[in-house]
């Protein structure tokens, strides 16, 4: 038999530095055996920085990042049909040992167990690869707000239009796919006030005009001439709220592979400005020019050639 030691015995300050050597899966094992160990996890000082919820159709998975560290626990891994209500185990790994816990809870109990060990008060970060075993609408209710949403390719678009519909609010909206029929529809996302969209499908020249959101990262090539379009109204005063866009155009949309600000007044940036702004904003080197609004906002386009395709960034200085 192996060796115990009396670790409730020692003083509470003895017992929270024992705390503070322990790998992760060790501490949500130890958390777990009773409040008052549960207290002593919590009052160790680990901390989340993030937690991702990734929703597959069977499995759920839950992240915790540390500034050092990470665990990953499992949810309804072996189970074909899903009752968020019902009481579960948690699954996690703990050197290379799959670990299964005895303490039963439902989906929203572990949550709010995770959240207080770790210390994390923020919204979850969420992604949907496959949901068509959940309700959607209990999902959120048990989740609550979510501060990341991504919205898988692998989703149909009936499950992508409930996920949209359900978690409505997040800072940063990730979408493969427009699951819409109606153009107003796709719209409708643009005019949020998001932090930041990510998106990878076709959008308009007009769907461009109606963002409003600090950060656009649009992956879905456009041509030179859209590019421009969109440029000169920007420099009329649209998107307002628009602080970094990210465009793509294919090479062989240009003209000896050069890119035309066609009509738009534009001045070359000094190398040491170049430079700041490509570490500020983790950039590759490349092309920089600075443009300007009418009312006098200064703008940089950056640009660089990576695989065939030109990457445009239209950031806003302040």
């Amino acid at each position: 038999m192996d060796p115990t030691f009396p670790l409730l015995r020692l003083p509470d300050n003895a017992i929270i530095t024992v705390l503070k050597n322990l790998r992760l899966g060790q501490l949500f094992d130890f958390s777990l055996i009773s409040s008052k160990t549960k207290n002593f996890v919590t009052s160790s000082g680990f901390r989340a920085r993030n937690v991702d919820i990734n929703i597959f159709s069977r499995p759920i998975y839950v992240t915790v990042y540390t500034q050092t560290s990470q665990l990953t626990f499992a949810f309804y891994n072996d189970q074909n049909r899903i009752d968020m209500n019902r009481p579960i185990a948690a699954g996690f790994e703990y050197e290379y040992t799959k670990i299964r816990s005895s303490t039963l809870f439902n989906f929203s109990d572990w949550m709010n167990h995770i959240r207080t060990i770790f210390c994390y008060t923020s919204p979850p970060n969420i992604c949907f690869y496959g949901c068509a075993q959940y309700e959607i609408e209990l999902l959120r209710e048990t989740i609550g707000n979510v501060n990341d949403l991504y919205v898988s390719s692998l989703l149909t678009d009936v499950m992508s239009r409930e996920v949209l519909k359900e978690f409505n609010t997040p800072n940063k909206l990730v979408l493969d796919n427009n699951p819409f029929e109606e153009v107003s529809e796709i719209q409708q996302i643009f005019i949020q006030n998001f932090k930041t969209i990510v998106f990878y499908d076709f959008f308009s020249l007009d769907d461009m005009l109606l963002i409003n959101i600090e950060r656009a990262n649009l992956y879905h090539p456009i041509s030179q001439k859209q590019f421009n379009q969109f440029l000169k109204h920007w420099i009329r005063g649209s998107n307002p709220r628009l602080q970094h866009m990210l465009l793509i155009i294919d090479r062989a949309d240009f003209v000896n592979g050069e890119v035309y600000l066609n009509g738009i007044r534009c001045t070359a940036m000094k190398e040491e400005a170049n430079q700041d702004i490509c570490r500020k904003h983790g950039l590759l080197k490349g092309g920089m020019v600075q443009i300007r609004r009418k009312d006098g906002t200064p703008a940089v386009i950056a640009t660089k050639f990576l695989d065939d395709r030109l990457y445009i960034h239209l950031i806003v200085l302040h």
